[in-house]
């Protein structure tokens, strides 16, 4: 009996450490497959379409890599990501390998054609992209990797360099204030550092300005309309472009026609507050005659039942004191001045 008994508890003590060693090898084996699985396995919700049968498969360890479905080959290694399409007209767009660096695809390929060398680079537009030097600044490489224009233009974050009609813009903030330029495909300074707007191409016409106020310019950088004015603006509708100067806007054609020769942005009424017969509560009473208008943030009075202009907009906020008084401020700060119904200075 004894000698049987002991063989039991031999053979369950082998039995016992041969299933714990099995656990211990399942257990390793799922805890293997599971870092595989987020290391290595693929996202395929995150994959996406780069130019026809080329596609970007993911993977749960942050990395893509570049597939020719039509020859089943994979043109790249594992890489961090691919940025969109190109833009048009350029089949080129940046990649950005493990190290971080950048460098060009090709979408209609998906093979590399430009290595990873950059620290920051952007899309091919109009045959040259923007890529960052060691000394901080823009240049703008071919897509033979020859550097075209030289790294003169400062880098801003979140602003992106690319060409439009033969121009870049470019940014930088000088004391606080941000200054644009435009640059040409050769490199040129079109438009100086001297201007504090310089907006994208509309309808063939871009606003510029600076210190001393702004102006439109067509496709060739020639001036449309003569002298500066205090705000210029595209209008989508009208297909003109709105012109503010001395708190007065008009509506013109892009070759010079009026169409509109007196513009508003919005009207309000204004209310006071008197007091009610108890003495413990005020009302507000609103006013009948006059209105206020709005041009460009600025503000005017104008007569309620005939519409003539009582006061230009020259005043950033107007508001009720009184019965027949006015607070109307001269700025953005809170100094103002005190006017009657009349638009008249009270001394």
């Amino acid at each position: 009996m004894k000698t049987n008994l002991k063989s039991i508890l031999n053979a369950t003590w082998k039995v016992g450490l041969g299933l714990t060693g099995a656990g211990i090898a399942v257990f390793c084996i799922i805890l293997a497959i599971a870092f595989c699985k987020e290391n290595y396995g693929r996202c395929v919700w995150r994959d996406r379409t780069l130019y026809n049968d080329i596609v970007v498969r993911a993977y749960q360890n942050n990395s893509v890599r570049i597939l020719n479905k039509t020859t089943r080959e994979y043109t790249t290694q594992k890489i961090r990501w691919v940025s969109g399409e190109p833009c048009e007209g350029d089949s080129l767009t940046v990649f950005c390998d493990k190290e971080g660096k950048r460098g060009y695809v090709n979408v209609k390929t998906g093979k590399i054609v430009i290595p990873a060398q950059y620290n920051k680079a952007w899309n091919f537009s109009e045959g040259l992209a923007a890529v960052l030097g060691g000394d901080n600044c823009i240049g703008f490489i071919n897509k033979d990797n020859q550097l075209v224009i030289d790294y003169v233009i400062p880098f801003e974050k979140e602003r992106d360099y690319v060409f439009e009609d033969g121009y870049c813009i470019a940014m930088r903030t000088i004391d606080g204030q941000e200054h644009y330029a435009l640059y040409g495909k050769d490199g040129s300074l079109a438009l100086d550092w001297s201007h504090t707007r310089i907006d994208d191409l509309y309808n063939g016409y871009r606003v510029v300005g600076n210190e001393d106020g702004e102006w439109l310019l067509d496709s060739d950088l020639n001036r449309v309309f003569p002298g500066v004015y205090d705000n210029v603006t595209h209008s989508e509708e009208c297909k003109g472009v709105f012109l503010t100067r001395n708190h007065v806007k008009q509506l013109r054609s892009y070759d010079g026609k009026v169409i509109e020769p007196f513009v508003i942005d919005d009207t309000f009424r204004l209310e006071y507050d008197v007091m009610n017969d108890d003495g413990d509560a005020y009302a507000q009473v609103m006013v009948e005659d006059i209105l206020v208008y709005q041009v460009d943030g600025w503000e005017g009075l104008m007569d309620a039942r005939t519409g003539r202009i009582i006061t230009p907009a020259c005043y950033w906020d107007i508001k009720m004191v009184s019965k027949d008084l006015l607070l109307a401020k001269l700025g953005y700060s809170n100094e103002g001045v005190i006017l009657d119904k009349n638009g008249r200075i009270i001394k």
